[in-house]
């Protein structure tokens, strides 16, 4: 009976772990353009939907803290490479509770802009 508890504790807590890495795997995403890009792609996108208020930026180091309904989030740019850069958008407290509605909606939304912008603009 004791194994058979632990087996059963070990599948719910390793089941667990990978919610957890599933969540954090879709908090970020690389992009083909320099990180200065992205950060005004993300400043568009967070504008141009309606539902996010931006708290506070500082371009230098990357960062914005953004609201959506009253939750804070951080999204931070990250310079991958010569022409190439990462964007991590992450609860502010840890809380994942509401899933990934809100970077799902971002990084569709940097997606659509980057198509729309012509190739000699990036």
């Amino acid at each position: 009976m004791k194994k058979f508890i632990l087996i059963l504790g070990a599948i719910f807590l390793s089941q667990s772990a990978f919610a957890d890495e599933s969540l954090l795997s879709s908090c970020y995403k690389n992009y083909p353009l320099g990180a200065d890009k992205l950060y005004m792609l993300t400043l568009s996108a967070l504008n141009s939907t309606g539902q996010f208020e931006v708290a506070e930026m500082q371009s230098k180091s990357g960062y914005i803290l953004f609201l959506n309904s009253n939750k804070q989030y951080i999204a931070t740019i990250s310079k991958e490479g010569a022409n190439t850069s990462s964007i991590k958008i992450l609860p502010a407290n840890s809380d994942f509770t509401g899933g990934t509605f809100v970077q799902k909606t971002i990084f569709d939304t940097i997606d659509l802009n980057l198509k729309n912008i012509p190739e000699k603009l990036l």
